[in-house]
């Protein structure tokens, strides 16, 4: 954890900028690099231009380490060349994520 999935870009940009995106999570919520995984989504909005959307999916953190985040993301993708960057976080219980059938 944490899986990070951006929307609003294609999946051949997200591609190619996805290591240094996770380098930008591991250095910024001091986490291990085998932990983050990227994940592109090829949902796209209808009603309007397309914007950069990335949602951060993890066990709950402290406020001041989601603001350092979210900030480290929205200036990732500014210097990408995006002028409206959105982040949200989806938090769940350690003990309601699995893997090989054994939670936290």
């Amino acid at each position: 954890m944490p899986h990070i999935t951006v929307r609003g870009i294609s999946e051949k940009e997200l591609k190619a900028m996805a290591a240094d995106l996770k380098q930008t999570i591991v250095s910024e919520a001091e986490v291990k690099e085998a932990y983050v995984k990227v994940f592109y989504s090829p949902v796209r909005r209808v009603d309007a231009e397309d914007e950069v959307a990335v949602d951060v999916y993890w066990m709950h953190r402290p406020q001041e380490l989601c603001d350092r985040v979210a900030a480290a993301l929205t200036a990732f993708f500014q210097k990408q060349g995006k002028s409206f960057v959105q982040v949200t976080f989806t938090e769940f219980l350690g003990n309601h994520f699995y893997e090989n059938n054994v939670h936290y």
